[in-house]
């Protein structure tokens, strides 16, 4: 290899060299700066739709708190919960939205929403609390202005 180097002329030995600084760099960006800044690029985009999304769930969470807790009996219902879940959410008015509801062991179920009206949604949970039910873990995520898509997990009170 040195051999066949020192047998290249001097210009030609600096057509390769610049060559090689060239190749490197290129390399050097298409395989490291590129998809670096597209990833910022991604994160920055995102930041600003997460910042949007709380931006809007701040007042419609004021408005939540405002509405207070309606303190109703609960009813008695022999039905179980999964039963009285899936029915309490067509009633109100989230059957178009209710993708599943499933059993999540003995005592819980989890129902998952797909472009439910915000409030439609608060207010079902409203409802299913005031009947005793344990509102144990709720995932939201803005689908469009007013909508969202939701994973809900209930619990029968005092589990």
């Amino acid at each position: 290899m040195k051999r066949w180097w020192y047998g290249l002329s001097e210009r030609d030995r600096g057509v390769l060299q610049i060559g090689t600084v060239l190749v490197a760099l290129m390399l050097l960006w298409g395989l490291a700066w590129q998809p670096l800044s597209r990833v910022r690029d991604n994160l920055r985009a995102q930041a600003f739709t997460q910042s949007e999304a709380l931006a809007w769930m701040r007042p419609a969470a004021r408005q939540l708190a405002a509405a207070g807790g309606l303190a109703r009996a609960p009813a008695a219902d022999a039905r179980s919960l999964l039963a009285r879940t899936d029915a309490s959410a067509r009633e109100a008015g989230l059957g178009g939205s209710l993708v599943s509801v499933e059993p999540q062991g003995a005592n819980r179920v989890r129902a998952t929403l797909s472009a439910a009206d915000f409030d439609a949604l608060a207010r079902w949970l409203q409802q299913v609390s005031a009947q005793g039910v344990v509102l144990e873990q709720l995932s939201v995520q803005r689908a469009n202005a007013g909508r969202v898509d939701a994973r809900v997990l209930l619990a029968e009170g005092g589990q």
